[in-house]
């Protein structure tokens, strides 16, 4: 039985645990042909590390594999916004789970306060959608694909709530959707505290993992090779990302995943211009602008569908700054500090793939997120772990998330 940690002990508790850990890397790197483990995640983003906590929460025997490391992928280029309410969701079943995913991640931040040292940075402000004119608030309604997405909660502000709830908005914004249960956090943090948290439930991380393949026969999943060696166990749960797609190749599965590159800014308002800066996220259509913990102010994102690279261009930045300065006009006094470039993995009906590959047993995928990683983390790590219990995908109903789904619809051969 694994001891509940105290405020109390914990820092104690974090240098035992990192002196623990380091041993237990280094045995297990020591020893490659010895490796095994109940389930072996491949994955070090914000989703494998999830289930790697789910997972280690439950008392499961569980080892994650990353080619690189903890959050070095998409994950550490995302907003980290939990829009459960404000994102347009296609499928009624995302808008579901967005919302039980960001109840999930807000109870988890109690108990992984406890097992790591990493502050995930999560503020729950709210978010604004402002609208220039009642042509485009109609606009937006028409638009919206939820009667799916549409809030209870939603508060609507009218000119004058605006400009006196969020006086650094431009004042002559018509009106806002006020969404008071909306969060955001530093995704590479809450990345990080899962992986640590897990770790200190019993979990193992490998990081620098190399030429990763999955190893299965006609009866199923057998284990893993990698660049230091073959590793044996009974599940396998893939969740990588773009790279995803091949891992699933290597057994003859096709799930494709398309690459979307998005760029964010990130600026600092200087002590005398403080009053200019948002005290809660702005969701706007043409750009979102987030304030964070770290005292810096986000601002996203451009949509590149086809795109690889992470490079950031002059174009990306000046678009993103042009739209933010329209909502908030204080911006212009804000100090650039940096920009940078991710790749998102979308997936062909706009669904992420979670669950059991049916026609190999013991293969599991979660993957093709595209820009909810964060925000479905944490409830894609317990579905992962509640199908890895014996439930069905039909009895938690996520069928529509079917990693085969497309073969049987014929979108794929």
């Amino acid at each position: 039985m694994k001891e509940i940690v105290t405020g109390q002990n914990r820092n104690h508790f974090s240098h035992q645990l990192k002196s623990e850990t380091e041993s237990r890397s280094k045995s297990v790197t020591d020893n490659p042909d010895k490796i095994h483990a109940e389930t072996i995640i491949v994955g070090g983003g914000v989703v494998g590390c999830a289930i790697a906590y789910e997972l280690a929460s439950r008392g499961q025997d569980v080892l994650l594999l990353e080619r690189s490391a903890i959050a070095g992928g998409t994950s550490c280029a995302a907003a980290g916004m939990l829009a459960a309410d404000s994102e347009d969701f296609a499928h009624p079943l995302m808008a579901k789970l967005a919302r039980q995913s960001r109840r999930l991640i807000h109870e988890q931040q109690v108990l992984m306060a406890t097992l790591s040292e990493v502050e995930t940075g999560l503020q729950c402000q709210g978010f604004l959608t402002p609208f220039r004119s009642y042509s485009e608030l109609s606009s937006y309604k028409d638009n919206r694909k939820s009667a799916l997405s549409a809030s209870a909660d939603e508060v609507w502000w009218d000119r004058s709530v605006v400009q006196q709830e969020a006086s650094w908005l431009n004042r002559d914004t018509y009106g806002a959707y006020y969404r008071p249960y909306e969060s955001e956090i530093l995704p590479v943090h809450l990345t990080k505290a899962y992986a640590e948290s897990a770790q200190a439930l019993g979990a193992r991380v490998m990081e620098d993992i190399q030429d990763i393949r999955v190893q299965a026969n006609e009866h199923g999943v057998q284990g893993i090779s990698t660049s230091i060696g073959e590793m044996k166990c009974k599940h396998v749960i893939i969740a990588a990302g773009l790279q995803s797609e091949e891992l699933m190749r290597h057994v003859n599965l096709s799930l494709p995943v398309w690459s979307v590159k998005g760029e964010i800014a990130a600026v600092q308002f200087s002590d005398e211009h403080a009053g200019y800066r948002p005290d809660r996220t702005v969701y706007a259509e043409d750009v979102y602008i987030v304030p964070k913990a770290n005292g810096e102010v986000w601002i996203g994102a451009t949509s590149l569908p086809g795109r690889t690279d992470l490079n950031v261009s002059v174009q990306g930045v000046q678009k993103l700054l042009t739209a933010a300065t329209h909502w908030v006009p204080g911006m212009k006094e804000a100090q650039f500090i940096r920009a940078w470039a991710g790749v998102r993995p979308a997936t062909p009906d706009g669904l992420p793939y979670i669950g059991a590959c049916k026609s190999i047993p013991g293969l599991f995928a979660a993957f093709g997120h595209y820009r909810n990683g964060i925000l479905l983390s944490a409830i894609t790590g317990r579905l992962i772990a509640e199908l890895l219990a014996g439930k069905s995908s039909e009895e938690l109903g996520i069928e529509a998330l079917s990693p085969e789904r497309l073969n049987r619809k014929g979108v794929v051969q």
